[in-house]
C-alpha cells in the first residue's frame, strides 16, 4: 500500500500563494497583463517590480513578458499574490472620486480594506488610479479595478484636455496670464496651454481657470513658482469629457456612467487614429 501524502493545511497553501488550478484559472498569460487584469498593479508597476527584483515567480525574478501558468507561485516583496479569475459576465468597475487637496491617494497596498479610509467601495481586486494628482493637489480622480482598462486609458491620457482651477496668493497680473497662455515648456518639459482665464477674487486670493493637454499639474505649479507666484490650491475639475460636478462632494465617489465611459474611450481612440488622407482632386 503506497504511503499517504501528508495533508497540507489551507493556511500553508495560502502562505505559498499558489494559484489553485481550475478551468477558469488564467494559463499562459504574460506576467504584466495577468497581474494588471487582476487589479494587482498597472503594467508599468509590474515591470518596475520585476526590475527591482520585488516580484518573483516560483522564487525567482521572471523575465519581462514571461508567461505564467495556473501552478506558478507569485510573491511581491515576499508576500504571496493570489489571483482570482473574474466571474463570467462581470464588468469592470470605474469610479469618479473627489479627493481633497493634501489627502493621500496611496492605493499601492492593494486591498479593499486599505482603501477604507478613503470611503471607497470594496473591491475583490485593487483600485488603480488613472493619472493620479500629486498629494498636494486634489479634485477629480478616476479609479478602476480593471488593470487592462487602466492601461488603455493611461496610454492615451496625454491626448485628453484637462481643466484645472488654481487659487493664487497675491495679485495676478494680466501680463503674467498672457505669458502663461503662450508658454510651451517648464524646466525643459513641454507644455501645451490651451486656455487660461483669470477670475479675480477679493482680498488676497485670486483664481485662474486653465485648460491644458499633456501637461501635469506639477508643471503648472512650477511655472508660476519660478515667477514668484504661489499656487495655494490646484484642483482638477475635468478629465477629457468627464467633469467634476456639484453632485460629487469632497471625499465621496460614484460610479462612472456608461455615457461618460464611452465618451472617454471615444476621445482617446479619436486622438490615436491616423489623420484621414486628403481626398484626391477630381480629374476632368
Amino acid at each position: 500500500m503506497p504511503p499517504r501524502r501528508p495533508r497540507v493545511s489551507p493556511a500553508r497553501k495560502r502562505a505559498f500563494g499558489k494559484i489553485a488550478p481550475s478551468e477558469d484559472a488564467p494559463v499562459g498569460e504574460r506576467v504584466q497583463k495577468l497581474l494588471s487584469a487582476a487589479g494587482i498593479g498597472s503594467r508599468r508597476e509590474v515591470e518596475r517590480w520585476i526590475r527591482e527584483s520585488r516580484l518573483k515567480v516560483n522564487g525567482e525574478v521572471p523575465a519581462l513578458g514571461a508567461r505564467l501558468t495556473a501552478r506558478d507561485r507569485i510573491t511581491l516583496d515576499g508576500r504571496p499574490v493570489r489571483l482570482h479569475a473574474p466571474a463570467a459576465g462581470k464588468e469592470s468597475r470605474i469610479l469618479l472620486f473627489h479627493r481633497s487637496p493634501g489627502e493621500n491617494l496611496d492605493l499601492k497596498a492593494a486591498t479593499s480594506r486599505a482603501a477604507e479610509h478613503l470611503q471607497l467601495p470594496r473591491s475583490s481586486g485593487r483600485w488603480l488610479a488613472i493619472q493620479p494628482m500629486p498629494p498636494v493637489d486634489g479634485g477629480l480622480e478616476v479609479l478602476t479595478d480593471d488593470g487592462s482598462w487602466a492601461h488603455r486609458v493611461s496610454r492615451g491620457a496625454h491626448a485628453l484636455t484637462i481643466d484645472y482651477v488654481l487659487r493664487m496668493r497675491g495679485p495676478l497680473k494680466e501680463a503674467v496670464v498672457d505669458e502663461f497662455r503662450a508658454a510651451t515648456d517648464c524646466e525643459g518639459e513641454a507644455m501645451s496651454i490651451l486656455q487660461a482665464d483669470a477670475k479675480y477674487g477679493e482680498g488676497f486670493n485670486h483664481w485662474l481657470s486653465v485648460t491644458v493637454r499633456a501637461t501635469r499639474s506639477a508643471q503648472v505649479r512650477h511655472w508660476f513658482a519660478a515667477r514668484g507666484i504661489i499656487v495655494s490650491r490646484l484642483m482638477r475639475v475635468r478629465f477629457g469629457p468627464v467633469h467634476l460636478g456639484r453632485d460629487l462632494p469632497r471625499g465621496h465617489s460614484r460610479a462612472m456612467l456608461a455615457s461618460e465611459r464611452n465618451a472617454l474611450i471615444n476621445e482617446i481612440d479619436a486622438a490615436a487614429a491616423p489623420p484621414a488622407a486628403p481626398a484626391a482632386a477630381a480629374t476632368v
